[in-house]
């Protein structure tokens, strides 16, 4: 007969199953355990790896907003209106659904060329990250936004009559033949709407007369009109010509030249000595034969009558009007910058986009005259540095 079991035998069993039990409970929750913890390490660890991606991507959208328009002093075209170019709020990250950033800015040892950009990210979890970069001006004009760019926000009344005049946004070399740089737009504007004034404005025998990026013989003829909204606003522009001016010095050489009516044979810089001129006549009206090198800043509504030749930047506050006579030429290397435009030719009108004319401006008033860019010379991450160093909070 079988044996039957004791009493005391049958609570031993009890006893093995219940530690049986307790054991495999105690197993399952350490596996769960080190389940959520390793879930954790890695959402943390992905956390980390894209709230720094954010914050790196901060740093480019700051230096694209800058070196849209470009730089001649860090401190008061960009320190000082920070608010104005980027905004008091922080920014969403398109690609990560959750995340935040926003930057700051700081002027360097040399306010008007260094400085730097603090980027701080955050997203979800609390995941946070700060990242700094250094950051200093280049000696490398920005690109210009076209041949010839009107700046105003406000609608523009562009005017084009006859059909002897050239606006080519391929480079050129002011000595003659094509240079090598990428092609511009041979009118850039602010704003989609004064494009299309623009182009509307030009005939149909006259849209084969403006070249440059986007053009195209057809048919239909597709001149090169095009909106820049990354360009310097009317805002920027005035304090970009305030900064190339004060590189002049104090008393400015050359000094002002008031004038209105600008007669005869008149010189404004070589290509062996570029120079900042400063027109300051309320209507400046060029009759006569002019040329120049550099920079001219007009500070009124511009005439040219008779025969201008100009290398470098033209920047016209008021209107550029281009009213040669029936046997004077006007020509510009390099790019002009007016508020509004007006071609009534009789002789001949031509404005080519010129980067070699551009880099001769720059050397102006000892060199680095010209709107330049911005580079990153280090980037430094603040998860992996003590507080304080390496300009991290």
């Amino acid at each position: 007969m079988p044996r039957r079991p004791k009493r005391k035998d049958r609570g031993m069993v009890l006893v093995m199953a219940l530690f049986t039990m307790a054991a495999l409970l105690v197993a399952a929750t350490g596996a769960l355990l080190v389940g959520a913890s390793d879930v954790r390490a890695t959402r943390n660890y992905r956390g980390a790896a894209q709230v720094h991606f954010v914050a790196e991507s901060a740093i480019l959208d700051a230096m694209q907003t800058v070196n849209g328009p470009g730089t001649v002093n860090f401190q008061n075209e960009i320190v000082n209106n920070w608010s104005a170019l980027w905004g008091s709020t922080s920014r969403n990250f398109g690609p990560f659904s959750g995340f935040t950033y926003n930057v700051a800015v700081y002027s360097g040892a040399d306010p008007a060329n260094d400085g730097r950009f603090v980027a701080t990210a955050n997203g979800t979890e609390g995941v946070k990250n700060i990242v700094v970069a250094t950051v200093t001006r280049t000696n490398i004009p920005s690109t210009a936004p076209g041949a010839i760019y009107l700046v105003n926000d406000a609608p523009t009344d562009s005017i084009f009559n006859g059909n002897a005049f050239g606006v080519d946004g391929n480079d050129h070399h002011f000595t003659g033949g094509m240079g090598t740089a990428p092609p511009v737009p041979g009118i850039s504007t602010r704003n989609a709407t004064n494009t299309t004034e623009a182009i509307n404005s030009l005939t149909s025998d006259q849209k084969d007369n403006v070249t440059g990026l986007g053009f195209s013989t057809g048919p239909p003829v597709v001149p090169s009109v095009w909106t820049s909204p990354s360009a310097p606003t009317l805002t920027q522009l005035d304090q970009i010509i305030t900064d190339i001016l004060a590189r002049r010095g104090n008393p400015p050489v050359p000094a002002d030249d008031n004038s209105s009516n600008i007669n005869g044979n008149q010189t404004y810089g070589t290509p062996a000595s570029p120079q900042i001129t400063h027109l300051t006549g309320n209507n400046v009206k060029m009759n006569g034969n002019a040329t120049g090198c550099g920079i001219m800043i007009v500070e009124g509504d511009l005439q040219i009558l008779g025969d201008f030749d100009f290398v470098g930047l033209l920047i016209v506050r008021g209107e550029t009007t281009f009213s040669t006579s029936i046997t004077g030429n006007a020509t510009i290397y390099g790019s002009i910058w007016t508020e509004d435009l007006k071609l009534s030719v009789g002789g001949s009108a031509v404005v080519n986009y010129s980067s070699d004319a551009l880099a001769l401006a720059n050397q102006s008033a000892g060199g680095g005259a010209l709107p330049g860019t911005i580079k990153v010379t280090s980037l430094a991450d603040c998860a992996q540095l003590p507080a304080g160093s390496g300009g991290c909070p």
